[in-house]
């Protein structure tokens, strides 16, 4: 007997000790609910010191009145029940904290009766934070998440899903995407996630939509397996956003760069794509395609007449027009500026493509109201046929543009096919109109100056900013093969403008901190004064480089004093106000503008190369110098001599009282930085001999 006892004592031990150092809460109760066994894990939780403590207590000597009940009445629960009652509950322990626990409690049944209840939890307050962090993350994303099962059923959805049908979760829980929203694209998606199924692979999908209100939407969607135990896949995870906003931006991007925000033809870039579409096309057909560049007559006058604004609006009718008068089949694009151009398809005879430039120039000179003005436009085309004049795009824009002039030439308003028997200098002349066009845009311009030295200081006074350019930054063009041109096109007026700016700004990087400034001049052409807020333009620039206008020296020409205009003396005026310096350029030249020198402010006379490279040897040029110097002396104007080549020129300039001269004889004109303002000019000068 004593033996048993020994035996039940150490029994009674070892399931002490095994339930001791169990991870978790362990306990038995009676049918009332009290402690007959639990471990020091229980014992910990409630704040006693050992587990014997516990015996004959009640969950209501340990914890809150509300909580006691809801564990008893687990209890009961529990001995009602013939299979293990698992719940979730809050718990209080010994430092008054409450966290969870996930409880699993089942009836103790001896001898066919029900004698109270066993249970056991454990500590599941991590794993039920991360469940309410992750719910939270899933449900307030600002992804479209979702969860199929493996008949394709949405079995989850989180608000973004549910928002971006625009429908409640119901409408879409338990059904599939073919059931609900429908449409190839919802099929498209269903097949893909059958394929996640099946292969266990991650699929990326574009979803679009047309909700019940019309609007169109896509989502982009990531297709993602989930695995059970045994690498199954059991449901298919999408996760998708909402890229209805960034494919309409894109759609817009590429609208603008594809398409002319003014007449929203293509552009430049379309059309070299639908040329190149041609010319293949015509090498596997054998057929021909017409090219047609249009430029419209007199479009500069009416925007310096009108404004841009309006413009723009003669531009938008004018591209309907041309529209009009060809087939959907063909293109008409604008290049820029008032130049289009046309692609017209599958030309059987040349002369058919004749027809359809003559249909388009009916359209054009058609009389057009403009905000109440009434204006009369025509145009000018050029006709290149292909593959017979050629089959390289970059020889078909030349050739149509070389036509265009062409037609232009003939009195505008009418169209000339290409010939290669086009004079080399009208060909060059374009090219270098067209090179134009693009060399501000493509920073291809730069000033070089050419220093203007006082021959009795020896000192450099000033320097005259002499226009250089770089064509596509790998040939250097001369002045008098495009400046020319630029005066004709126009285009002077805005290469003006950047001369102005740059040299502004050089003035500045000069003068700023020196005590005697040193005098930038700049040459203005007259095609600023005529089609220009010339005025206006100049008093920005000022303002926007913080240049002193007393170190800015304007150049003009005699032409521009003889038209004796109204408006050229008011601006002139204006400018001397403003403390700039005007000089007269190549003077004598010309015509003779004396009786104009004291009507106008001009307060500087340049003497012309042409008189100076022959004192030397000349002696009509010499009194011609000695005049004009004996002249600007008497009128109160100061004088500035170029092209000085020799020393026996400067010398006789000297002789003469004209100070300040500039030549190849100092420097030829260099780049700001290559300009030392320190330069003892006899050293110079011996540089400048034996290089």
């Amino acid at each position: 007997m004593e033996n048993i006892k020994k035996q039940n004592i150490e029994s009674n031990q070892y399931i002490q000790t095994l339930i001791d150092n169990f991870p978790f809460m362990v306990w038995l109760k009676d049918a009332n609910s009290r402690i007959l066994v639990a471990n020091t894990a229980y014992a910990n939780m409630v704040g006693v010191s050992s587990s014997a403590e516990l015996i004959g207590k009640t969950d209501f000597d340990f914890f809150p009145p509300d909580l006691a009940q809801e564990y008893v009445d687990g209890d009961k629960k529990a001995m009602l029940s013939t299979s293990p009652s698992p719940v979730t509950v809050p718990i209080k322990n010994a430092e008054g904290e409450y966290y969870w626990i996930e409880s699993y409690k089942s009836a103790v049944v001896v001898n066919g009766k029900v004698v109270g209840s066993l249970g056991y939890a454990r500590d599941v307050t991590e794993d039920i934070q991360k469940e309410h962090e992750y719910k939270s993350i899933v449900e307030n994303s600002s992804n479209c998440i979702a969860k199929y099962n493996k008949d394709c059923e949405r079995i989850f959805l989180n608000n973004a899903n549910s928002s971006f049908y625009e429908v409640n979760a119901s409408s879409l829980l338990g059904k599939t995407p073919s059931q609900y929203p429908g449409g190839a694209s919802a099929i498209a998606l269903e097949q893909s996630i059958r394929e996640v199924f099946q292969s266990g692979e991650n699929q990326h999908v574009a979803f679009r939509l047309t909700t019940k209100n019309g609007k169109h939407k896509i989502m982009d969607t990531v297709l993602t397996p989930e695995f059970n135990a045994i690498h199954e896949v059991i449901a298919v995870i999408a996760i998708g956003q909402d890229m209805t906003q960034s494919y309409e931006n894109l759609d817009r991007i590429n609208n603008l760069a594809y398409f002319d925000s003014i007449t929203k033809l293509p552009n430049r870039i379309s059309l070299l794509e639908v040329l190149d579409h041609c010319i293949k096309q015509s090498q596997q057909s054998a057929s021909s395609f017409a090219f047609l560049m249009l430029d419209l007559d007199g479009f500069k006058a009416v925007n310096d007449l009108l404004g841009h604004a309006e413009g723009d609006l003669l531009l938008y009718e004018m591209a309907r027009r041309i529209e009009r008068a060809v087939r959907p089949t063909d293109t008409v694009a604008r290049l820029g500026g008032d130049e289009f151009a046309i692609v017209l398809t599958e030309v059987k005879d040349p002369k058919n493509a004749g027809i359809v430039a003559k249909k388009i120039l009916e359209a054009i000179k058609q009389p057009i109201l403009i905000r109440g003005t009434e204006l009369f436009i025509s145009a000018s085309i050029g006709l290149v046929i292909c593959p017979d004049h050629s089959s390289d795009v970059s020889d078909i824009v030349k050739y149509s543009d070389i036509a265009m002039y062409k037609a232009k030439k003939h009195g505008r308003n009418n169209y000339q096919f290409y010939s290669s028997d086009l004079s080399q200098t009208t060909i060059e002349r374009i090219d270098i109109e067209r090179s134009l066009r693009t060399a501000l845009q493509n920073d291809e311009f730069l000033l070089h100056y050419q220093p203007q030295v006082n021959l009795e200081t020896n000192k450099i006074v000033g320097v005259e900013a002499l226009l250089r350019w770089h064509r596509n930054h790998n040939e250097m063009i001369p002045p008098n093969r495009f400046i020319g041109i630029a005066e004709d096109s126009g285009f002077i007026i805005e290469i003006g403008e950047w001369i102005m700016q740059t040299a502004f700004k050089d003035a500045v990087r000069w003068n700023t901190g020196r005590t005697d400034p040193i005098s930038v001049a700049i040459n203005l052409s007259s095609r600023q004064f005529i089609h220009n807020n010339l005025l206006n333009s100049i008093k920005h620039l000022l303002k926007k480089t913080h240049c002193n206008p007393a170190w800015i020296t304007l150049e003009i020409t005699e032409s521009l004093l003889l038209s004796d205009s109204l408006h050229i003396r008011k601006t002139l005026k204006s400018l001397d106000s403003l403390g700039f310096r005007i000089s007269l350029d190549d003077f004598g030249t010309g015509y003779s503008a004396l009786s104009y020198l004291n009507k106008f402010p001009v307060s500087e006379i340049k003497i012309d190369q042409s008189f100076v490279q022959g004192i030397a040897d000349n002696n009509d040029h010499r009194l011609i110098v000695q005049a004009i110097i004996s002249m600007a002396k008497s009128l109160g104007k100061e004088l500035v001599a170029e092209g000085v080549e020799t020393a026996e020129q400067a010398k006789y300039l000297l002789d003469c009282d004209c100070k300040v001269v500039q030549g190849f004889y100092f420097s030829r004109p260099k780049p700001f930085d290559e300009i030392d303002m320190k330069a003892s000019w006899e050293t110079a000068i011996k540089e400048n001999k034996s290089s």
